[in-house]
């Protein structure tokens, strides 16, 4: 379990970092661009690796990320500026967004994220 969270959490980091130095400030949205990048990759990697709960895995890669987005390793999604308010709530606003899209990417990578029944009287149909 853990295997598939750190990996998906280092390819996350890297995609994001190598993202953002490659597009620089001269692009203005390439902290969105390099953490939106980073966040689907890692998570899709650790929603693939789980073996059945690709969501709890890719929030686990999100919450990763916004730890290490806390210690100022990775760029952000929004860029925090204005009043102390306006800045509390770009960062919760940011935070929540990157945890949700990788609960979203993991979920999709997951090997059992297709519809079934509760019956399983479908299967093979």
């Amino acid at each position: 379990m853990w295997s598939a969270v750190l990996g998906g959490l280092l390819i996350a980091v890297v995609i994001a970092v190598a993202l953002g130095l490659v597009l620089g400030p001269a692009v203005p949205v390439s902290s969105l661009l390099a953490t939106l990048c980073g966040i689907a990759g890692g998570a899709f990697f650790a929603g693939k690796r789980a073996s059945g709960a690709g969501l709890y895995h890719g929030a686990l890669v999100g919450v990763g990320y916004v730890v290490f987005e806390g210690i100022g390793l990775v760029p952000t999604l929004f860029q925090p500026g204005g009043d102390g308010f306006g800045e509390t709530v770009s960062i919760i606003a940011s935070d929540a967004l990157v945890l949700g899209l990788a609960a979203l990417f993991g979920r999709l990578a997951s090997p059992r994220a297709v519809p079934w029944s509760s019956s399983d009287t479908d299967r093979g149909r």
